[in-house]
């Protein structure tokens, strides 16, 4: 967390949003992020509760299903289903499945995807609605579709994408709705951002031409007969001429920001209040796993936020609306480690930290300027694996952020990749440290571990130099992080020579300690590691040696956990004490 109280300006923030379920809107016109709410604020404890979730397959199919499966239980009454190809059609179905708590699925134009259909079987809907015409899901994948309901498969569908999204209001509002929301049918990210707001005002979307209403739109929002009418974009989204035609309707509030990014964070402050159970994080560049996000807001209460490839725009909204957890979106392909990171900075204890990748020679013991009570309870993993699993599954429940140093050898064993792949799940949470592959000794000879063999040479310039590289492949391709700048030395050994190899490729920051739990040792007691780790208080910045296979390692961490948070301690990674 940055040490930054919450603004005063959140405060005016507050009076504009309304709770979880529909309520009267005050009489305002337009909805614009001023300049002291883009400046987010933050908490500056950090919330223990607070977790990040990752729904994600490696394509928009797997990740629609996997958003499905988290948050729409089994027998849900309708499930509605959409090309996956393109966004149109699908962007009034969001609202529409919400009222019945289903979830929006993606096909292909004349087959069903094996993951959509898995997700189906769990399903097993009441009935399936298909939104969009023959060119996008023709008429064969409605007959596959029957297999997987007990009831009945329909069409729902336009002569195009105005059409389409009166259709589907038509079906799912039959009654009206109190609000209408409107965005632009020619892109997607303000309908995206506009429907999850939909989702918890119990209103429609309907898509709207830029230049002007289509009559058919006009009609539905005329039947619907709203009192008020949401419309998302600015004017370069949505002319004034559009707005002009929906003001004769009824009264309509429009909604906006300098990009799409902003005009989420306006959707966000205009409608959701704080103490979000949740809130979606998705791409603001790609529309998939946005569009099978939004029914989800029926589960989650919250926002859609929108995220660039490789950061968080106004991440500090999550400090207002202060959800439990953040959902994020689809794979790394799509959104980086950095956004789940940015996400775990703001709302959690503590954090993985930035990339502090090159940088000039050092040797850590201790970090200093750290700016509250810091320490980092570091993990060795270069042997015996023993009760391992057990301990990164205690870390990520109770939001210790770690810093781990495997070796590429004992990683890339069965036991030890199961246990890189729990480490690597939480990027937010946890950062790894070259070991080398095969633990040798470097400035003494011989060592090696769980052989000898490898070790048993003399230690040159370039067998160090490959024993760091090699190391950092192996972990590249079983977890997808980096190890750079971060080495330690197995032993502790290292001298002036080791340590210019280890920066002539890529690792100037040695890793050491400041204390020792010898939990290495079968005679070492788990009071022993407690004492080691707590007695007397480490000085802030103190980097404690550990292992994830250590004897009592496991039994002893969470009495180490509760005697320095009861002391005012966060449990983090090194680089989230070089940041403050």
């Amino acid at each position: 967390m940055r040490p930054t109280h919450l603004l005063t300006a959140a405060a005016a923030v507050l009076g504009l949003v309304v709770g979880p379920t529909a309520a009267a809107f005050p009489p305002t016109t337009e909805v614009v992020p001023s300049a002291p709410v883009l400046t987010a604020p933050t908490l500056q404890d950090g919330d223990l509760d607070f977790r990040v979730e990752r729904l994600a397959g490696s394509d928009r199919y797997l990740t629609a299903a996997a958003i499905s499966r988290r948050l729409v239980p089994a027998g849900t009454a309708v499930a509605y289903v959409a090309g996956g190809g393109d966004y149109p059609d699908a962007l009034s179905a969001g609202p529409a499945a919400s009222r019945t708590g289903g979830p929006v699925l993606f096909v292909r134009p004349t087959t069903v995807p094996a993951p959509t259909a898995t997700e189906l079987r769990r399903l097993r809907p009441g009935r399936i609605v298909v939104v969009g015409g023959t060119g996008v899901v023709g008429n064969a994948v409605l007959t596959a579709l029957d297999e997987y309901t007990t009831g009945t498969v329909t069409r729902l569908s336009g002569t195009d994408r105005f059409a389409t999204s009166v259709a589907v209001s038509r079906a799912a509002f039959p009654g009206g709705a109190a609000t209408v929301y409107v965005a632009s049918g020619r892109d997607f990210p303000d309908a995206l951002s506009g429907g999850a707001a939909a989702v918890v005002q119990d209103a429609p979307v309907l898509l709207t031409d830029d230049a002007s209403l289509p009559a058919a739109v006009r009609e539905e929002i005329v039947r619907l007969a709203p009192s008020r009418i949401m419309l998302i974009g600015g004017p370069s989204a949505v002319s004034e001429t559009v707005a002009g035609q929906l003001r004769a309707i009824t009264t309509t509030e429009r909604i906006f920001g300098t990009d799409r990014y902003a005009t989420a964070l306006a959707v966000s402050q205009r409608v959701f209040g704080t103490s979000r159970p949740g809130v979606m994080i998705a791409s603001g560049r790609t529309f998939p796993d946005a569009l099978a996000g939004v029914p989800g807001a029926e589960y989650t209460r919250g926002p859609i936020m929108l995220a660039r490839p490789t950061s968080l725009p106004y991440a500090g909204e999550l400090d207002r609306l202060t959800p439990t957890t953040a959902y994020v979106l689809g794979g790394t392909g799509v959104l980086s480690i950095e956004v789940p990171k940015a996400a775990q900075r703001e709302r959690g204890v503590c954090w993985a930290g930035p990339d502090y990748t090159g940088g000039s020679p050092q040797i850590l013991t201790t970090v200093s300027g750290t700016t509250s009570r810091k320490m980092a309870f570091t993990l060795d993993m270069g042997g015996r694996l023993t009760g391992a699993e057990g301990i990164v599954d205690f870390l990520v429940a109770n939001q210790v952020c770690t810093t781990f140093f495997p070796s590429a050898y004992m990683a890339d064993t069965t036991e030890g990749r199961r246990v890189v792949a729990k480490i690597a799940a939480h990027p937010e949470l946890f950062e790894i440290g070259n070991h080398t592959v095969h633990h040798c000794d470097f400035v003494n000879g011989g060592g090696g571990s769980p052989l000898s063999a490898p070790c048993q040479r003399d230690m040159t310039a370039s067998f160090i130099r490959q024993e760091l590289t090699d190391a950092e492949a192996i972990l590249l391709r079983l977890t997808g992080l980096s190890t750079k700048p971060y080495w330690r030395p197995p032993y502790g050994a290292h001298n002036t020579f080791v340590r210019e190899q280890a920066t002539a490729v890529g690792y100037p920051v040695t890793v050491m300690w400041a204390r020792d739990t010898i939990d290495w040792d079968t005679a070492t007691t788990t009071a022993q590691i407690v004492s080691r780790t707590t007695s007397p208080l480490p000085a802030s910045g103190s980097i404690v040696l550990a292992h994830l296979g250590g004897y009592n390692t496991g039994a002893a961490l969470p009495q180490i956990v509760d005697v320095l948070r009861n002391n005012g301690y966060t449990m983090t990674t090194v680089s989230d004490m070089r940041d403050g």
